[in-house]
């Protein structure tokens, strides 16, 4: 026999004696039996786990007389554990790659990582649309940020202090148009600001307050023009500033359109812009300047104290108290100017007050005559220096209009 052969056994033998280590050692380095074998230990330890059948009192826990098994409680446990971290496992890998382009994170609205989110972000509403971009502050709105509706519409841009419109800002209307732009307060217009028609026009500029005109401020006509200047108090003119004051000064206070009626030593001026009057008694002996308002008419069929309103006299009886004159009463010029210009743009009154008029300007009229036979029904209170009057077709418990008047200690 040759050496060549004897080498050739010996390799045989050798390669025989390592053939089972090597195919050990290939199958143990094979991955799917790696897996199987991770498998197979994590199936047996649940197994285990779950085998929650207590076999001895010492596998109980007692709470307050109660057995429970030690196993079904580590159980629970864990798998409150593993649930957890598969949820902030699988949020986080939601929300890793939701960045823009400019690097600002994109929150849903419940997102719990948002909690812990600060500056620059942008939060999707329910329904998925953009709902907030700006600053936050463990998970509120605070800083400057803009607030959009489900339709894409801008609805607040401004300044937001724990998710609420705080400070200087714009809200703006649903066609896009601006709103509004100053000061706000809990979520409420408040402080000075300017308030815009959905048209674009300016409306008014002034102070708010709980989100109504009040305080001083300027209203404006549809073109631009000034209309009114004074005193507001829960989103409606102060008319009883008018009262005392001279016609020139009422003329800087309203400077919108107007008309007079004059006749008998009365005038009055019906300032359609506001929808109200104001009335006074001319004296020969002064010039028609210094002409005080004793008497401002609303042509409203709302009665507003505060920020209480009613239209209902049983409602302003209960409020203001016993009548200090209630009847029928045929018309003064005043009155019978607020019934006639109600009925022009609607029928208030069964039928119009017939005045024997002359018109030396398209605006002004000079009465000589009225139908004494008209009547009305009044209602009158007195309360914080005025007298009330409300001014009814009949006894019904509607009125159409009111006005305050100087009582007569006030009147000289």
């Amino acid at each position: 026999m040759g050496g060549g052969n004897l080498f050739s056994i010996l390799i045989s033998t050798i390669k025989s004696r390592f053939a089972s280590i090597t195919s050990k050692i290939r199958l143990w380095t094979n991955w799917n039996f790696i897996k199987s074998r991770i498998i197979t230990r994590i199936r047996e330890f649940f197994t285990k786990l779950f085998d929650i059948k207590p076999k001895h009192k010492d596998d109980y826990f007692t709470v307050f007389g109660w057995m429970i098994s030690k196993k079904l409680a580590t159980s629970i446990i864990i798998i409150c554990g593993v649930v957890s971290i598969w949820y902030i496992l699988s949020v986080k890998q939601v929300f890793a790659g939701m960045n823009s382009s400019n690097g600002v994170r994109t929150y849903k609205y419940n997102s719990v990582q948002l909690r812990l989110a600060k500056d620059k972000v942008r939060i999707l509403g329910k329904s998925g649309y953009l709902a907030y971009e700006g600053q936050v502050d463990k998970g509120y709105a605070s800083g400057q940020g803009t607030l959009y509706d489900p339709e894409g519409n801008m609805v607040y841009l401004g300044n937001f202090e724990k998710s609420r419109f705080e400070g200087d800002g714009k809200s703006y209307y649903d066609n896009g148009a601006l709103k509004y732009t100053g000061s706000f307060h809990n979520n409420e217009f408040d402080g000075h600001g300017l308030f815009y028609r959905a048209s674009g026009s300016l409306l008014y500029d002034g102070n708010f307050s709980a989100g109504l005109k009040s305080g001083e401020g300027t209203l404006y006509a549809e073109n631009g023009s000034q209309v009114f200047t004074g005193s507001f108090a829960s989103d409606e003119i102060v008319y009883a500033t008018f009262i005392g004051k001279t016609t020139t000064e009422a003329g800087a206070m309203y400077t919108g359109d107007r008309r007079v009626w004059q006749g008998d030593g009365t005038f009055c001026i019906y300032m359609s812009d506001i929808g109200a009057l104001y009335s006074g008694h001319t004296d020969e002996e002064k010039l028609s300047d210094d002409v005080v308002i004793d008497s401002v008419y609303v042509l409203s069929d709302t009665f507003r104290m505060g920020t209480w309103e009613s239209s209902d006299l049983n409602d302003i009886r209960d409020s203001l108290g016993e009548p200090i004159y209630e009847g029928n009463s045929a018309v003064i010029l005043p009155e019978a100017v607020a019934v006639n210009v109600l009925n022009e743009y609607s029928p208030a009154f069964s039928g119009e007050v017939k005045l024997i008029e002359t018109r030396p300007y398209t605006d002004v009229s000079i009465v000589s005559g009225m139908d004494e036979d008209y009547s009305v029904y009044l209602t009158s209170y007195e309360a914080n220096g005025l007298i009330y009057t409300f001014v009814s077709e009949k006894r019904d418990g509607n009125f159409r209009f009111y006005y305050m008047s100087r009582g007569d200690e006030e009147a000289e």
